[in-house]
């Protein structure tokens, strides 16, 4: 497939630009994107009117786009109010003259709807960012739902934000909300072939529920139901528009099977989120056309889902604490033998934590030597986050399949895509992370912002991954895909992307003795 994707990615964190990079060449297709400079860092914004001339200067099959890059200057820069909006606007409507030059160019597009807080660079931030959560919480309650006893709370509430933080929180959300309605326009106008409008951050309750109102209703005036998609995620989003085009270029529809590990928790509404789990993944698939099935035999790949924990656990918060899933978990890890032993490709989306992976299920899949037999893997950041990734991956595997194009180079790059995942995803967010914490905490600086690269910490990391990686890989055998062999070595380079523990890019490097 000689296909060019153009790819402006939400930032140039590796969930947003290497992934979607990694999966279009595991595909076999050419990707472009701006140069790194022009994508900004952390608290600097992108440069918005370099990226506007890049693609000007572009032509490709597929345009996949980041509004929140291509007006603000990326997803921290969206939380701001740098940028007005009638400048995003003039911007915008960039897209209706690159679309009338190049009228053959596909633009899939998407936009986030701002989350219910600010961006959390420092210690002070992380006040403001829990108190502007209560007040969207009680200003809905109070104004939509009509819970007037509630207003005293409000009132308070607003009185322990600075004035102009809230402020500027609500200029930045009343521009964003209106460039969304935009996007749908251009929907509208046949300039955006098809939108994502990503819920960042969010809860059952807050303003953003007021803009998916609006959003619905002009969604539904316009019937542009199977064009906008509205749910719950970010930075997956990237992802699933890449795997989306690849199923649409081939008029391809991968037929999933959905295995919660209990069947029951599938209305659960995850942490950050809005919405069941189960509607989230149904919303998730659909947006890539993909069909979901109710038989595994009828299906091309198989998700398979662990449910979050009650209580809830963030790992970003320490450890798994009040974990009670060793049964479910037995008995999916019992359903995942099955369907291998069937020659069923198998997806885990593990959505047991927030920000990180189950430990009972990777040393069950370990012991059960599964884990070099699943196809694909995510457990980072939030649900939409994880089940993104494990989506993306298993439908560009089931592309390469239904094609008969499996072989041992897209194997091994899709091999060392998964434990990638299970490097991030796992080994660094669920416990390598907390170690780091205390390790930038013990040299005085901030978690959120170190604001230089510091080389001690970036090693620590990347020691204690490679610990990790080794316990778990080194001399283990390999039947992944048309990958066999053994793993002879196996190695870490890591660093942390933007000078905080939030993330980490880490790339491994396999030695594998072919059988």
């Amino acid at each position: 497939m000689n296909n060019k994707v153009l790819y402006i990615p939400l930032d140039d964190r590796p969930v947003n630009l290497d992934l979607v990079i990694q999966l279009a060449n595991l595909r076999g297709l050419e990707i472009k994107t701006p140069k790194s400079e022009d994508l900004g860092f952390f608290l600097k914004e992108g440069n918005v009117e370099s990226i506007v001339n890049w693609l000007n200067c572009e032509e490709g099959d597929v345009l996949i786009i980041s509004l929140d890059m291509f007006l603000y200057g990326g997803l921290v820069a969206s939380r701001t109010d740098k940028r007005s909006a009638d400048n995003a606007m003039k911007i915008i409507n960039n897209l209706r003259e690159y679309k009338k030059n190049n009228s053959k160019v596909k633009i899939y597009a998407f936009s986030n709807i701002m989350r219910l807080s600010i961006s959390v660079s420092s210690d002070e931030s992380q006040v403001w960012w829990d108190k502007i959560n209560k007040y969207n919480e009680l200003r809905y309650k109070v104004e939509s739902l009509n819970e007037t006893e509630l207003k005293s709370n409000l009132e308070q509430i607003e009185l322990e934000i600075p004035q102009e933080v809230l402020n500027t929180y609500l200029r930045t959300r009343e521009r964003n909300h209106k460039i969304n309605m935009e996007a749908i326009n251009l929907v509208k106008d046949k300039i955006i072939d098809f939108l994502i409008l990503s819920q960042e951050d969010c809860s059952k309750y807050g303003l953003h529920l007021i803009e998916h109102e609006k959003i619905h209703e002009k969604v539904n005036n316009y019937n542009l139901k199977d064009k906008v998609y509205v749910y719950p995620g970010a930075d997956e989003i990237g992802q699933i528009l890449l795997s989306r085009y690849v199923n649409d270029i081939e008029n391809y529809n991968p037929k999933v099977y959905i295995d919660f590990d209990d069947k029951n928790l599938g209305d659960i509404i995850p942490k950050f989120e809005d919405r069941s789990l189960n509607v989230n993944i149904i919303e998730h698939l659909k947006s890539t056309n993909a069909i979901i099935v109710d038989n595994f035999n009828k299906s091309d790949y198989i998700l398979a889902v662990t449910t979050p924990n009650i209580p809830y656990i963030d790992m970003a918060e320490g450890k798994a604490e009040n974990y009670n899933k060793n049964d479910t978990i037995d008995e999916l890890i019992e359903r995942i033998k099955r369907y291998v032993k069937l020659g069923k490709n198998v997806g885990i989306a593990d959505l047991s934590f927030a920000n990180g992976g189950d430990g009972y299920l990777i040393t069950r899949l370990k012991e059960e030597d599964l884990l070099l037999k699943v196809v694909a893997y995510g457990a980072w950041n939030t649900a939409g986050n994880a089940m993104g990734t494990t989506i993306s991956h298993g439908n560009i595997i089931s592309s390469l399949s239904s094609k008969g194009m499996i072989d041992f180079n897209n194997s091994l790059q899709s091999l060392k895509f998964l434990i990638e995942r299970y490097c991030d995803d796992f080994m660094y967010q669920s416990y390598v992370r907390n170690e780091a914490n205390k390790e930038v905490l013990k040299a005085g600086l901030s978690i959120f912002n170190m604001k230089k690269r510091v080389n001690q910490i970036d090693k620590f990391v990347e020691e204690e991954l490679i610990k990790i990686i080794n316990d778990y890989f080194y001399r283990s055998e390999v039947n992944y895909l048309e990958a066999r062999g053994f793993i002879e070595g196996i190695n870490v380079n890591a660093i942390l992307p933007w000078n905080r523990t939030f993330e980490v890019k880490c790339e491994v490097n396999i030695d594998l003795k072919e059988r």
